[in-house]
């Protein structure tokens, strides 16, 4: 019988732990990454969810930001302004609490979203992010 009473007693506190610790919500994150040989930037602010491209040399490759929204797909912006043309600012529209992967790449412009892009340019690195 004190068997059964202590059960009683002891499952509602561990059901109550459960819950608590499955029901927290991800905090906003920010995250930066940058291609190979650092001539791309790319930076996510979750507050407002901006996706910031920034050309760092002036090497004649265009910086390319790529964004994987996870359950919506993956994008790719152009910042063709050159080195001192100045960062590219996109203003996205994400969920608060989705999951993203930034990443950083080199490009030339060839007149498609991805043709022009060299996905070798950052085989090393991406972050992950929370909107």
């Amino acid at each position: 019988m004190r068997k059964i009473a202590r059960a009683a007693a002891v499952l509602p506190i561990v059901a109550a732990l459960c819950v608590g610790m499955t029901s927290t919500a991800q905090a906003e994150t920010d995250c930066t990454d940058y291609s190979d040989n650092g001539g791309a930037k790319s930076q996510f602010k979750a507050y407002g969810e901006h996706l910031l491209i920034d050309d760092i040399f002036a090497d004649g490759n265009s910086a390319v930001g790529g964004i994987e929204i996870y359950g919506d797909g993956h994008y790719f912006y152009w910042n063709r302004l050159s080195a001192d043309g100045g960062v590219r600012d996109v203003n996205l529209d994400i969920a608060e609490g989705t999951t993203v992967v930034i990443n950083a790449w080199l490009g030339n412009w060839d007149g498609t979203v991805t043709g022009g892009i060299d996905f070798t340019s950052n085989a090393v690195s991406n972050c992950h992010a929370v909107a």
